[in-house]
């Protein structure tokens, strides 16, 4: 039996088969297939090298006729930037026939990674959020930063973003460059409380391993996305902010080993049980998402390797359409 050949597809292949505005829909129906158990369990795994560390992150999607499994690897060395002018996350994406173990594709997945992670968080608040939540504060002005600032801007009206970095002239040049690009009021501020006091949708972006969002500082209503802590060492919310909110989950065992709830279990602030859903029975409607205009709602997000194998599917049945990629030779 003739297989197709496994397919190598580099990040502006990416770019042009799945264009970013495509993630939000995508993503959504994601964690709708995981609610309505039409996924594999999402596995995850944790290493730490000397100077950075690794995510490997797997799981599958069921059709009616066929399984795909993805599988990737994210290495995350945060001082790449400055000692070799890179981005500081680098990784692959490996896409497998769950039905025969064919490899399908390899592809970059930074990419895959700041397009689908932020494509979540506006999932999110399509569901969680005031409909009228006009300011948007950002805690971080890396890289995801900007991807967040499109998707959410497609679920919401933005009318005033406040960015707040522990590099100041960092936070500055992001706002400024925020404010010609999508015409909104943008500026930086010196603290992070002074950005989460003044908005009604927050979102925490930083490798933090300490807190910083505390929660004298969030206003009845305000809708957190808590998106840095992806390990068992990173937090950036406090215990007491987890307690006094309505947690919703993308992945429940996940967010109790690595996310924001880890460490509010640890605390004595929370249970597993007492986490409201995952993002996906909300939108299924399994379980409640927002009860009351006045709750503060947590989005504890650490991505779940179902965001990468339906992104990882939709590129690589775009590429089989369009014959883009390079085949890759594994077995010459």
């Amino acid at each position: 039996m003739l297989m197709p050949p496994t397919l190598l597809l580099t990040r502006t292949e990416i770019e042009r088969l799945l264009p970013s505005d495509a993630y939000i829909d995508l993503m959504e129906r994601a964690f709708a297939r995981r609610a309505d158990r039409e996924t594999l369990p999402s596995r995850l795994a944790h290493l730490d090298s000397e100077s950075g560390e690794f995510h490997i992150k797997a799981s599958g999607l069921r059709d009616a006729d066929s399984t795909v499994v993805a599988v990737k690897i994210g290495a995350c060395f945060y001082d790449r930037p400055a000692r070799l002018g890179l981005p500081s996350i680098v990784g692959v994406i490996a896409l497998f026939s769950g039905d025969d173990g064919q490899p399908l594709a390899l592809m970059e997945s930074a990419t895959v990674t700041r397009l689908r992670t932020a494509a979540a968080t506006a999932v999110a608040a399509r569901h969680l959020a005031l409909h009228d939540a006009g300011t948007l504060a950002l805690c971080g002005a890396g890289e995801q930063a900007a991807a967040h600032v499109d998707a959410l801007l497609a679920v919401r009206p933005l009318r005033r973003i406040l960015v707040w970095s522990r590099d100041q002239k960092r936070a500055a040049a992001f706002a400024a460059d925020l404010a010609d690009r999508y015409a909104v009021e943008a500026s930086a501020v010196a603290e992070p409380g002074q950005a989460i006091r003044a908005s009604q949708i927050v979102v925490t972006l930083t490798p933090a391993h300490e807190p910083y969002a505390d929660r004298r500082d969030v206003a009845p209503g305000t809708f957190i996305a808590a998106v840095g802590s992806d390990a068992p060492d990173k937090q950036e919310l406090h215990a007491e902010l987890m307690k006094d909110s309505a947690v919703i989950v993308d992945v429940l065992h996940q967010c109790a080993e690595v996310g924001e709830l880890h460490h509010a279990i640890e605390a004595g602030a929370l249970t597993a049980d007492d986490v409201r859903a995952e993002l996906g029975e909300v939108i299924t409607g399994v379980r409640p998402g927002r009860l009351s205009p006045e709750e503060i709602i947590v989005f504890d997000s650490t991505g779940t390797a179902v965001q990468d194998v339906a992104a990882a599917q939709a590129i690589y049945e775009a590429a089989r359409e369009h014959s883009a990629g390079r085949p890759l030779p594994l077995w010459d």
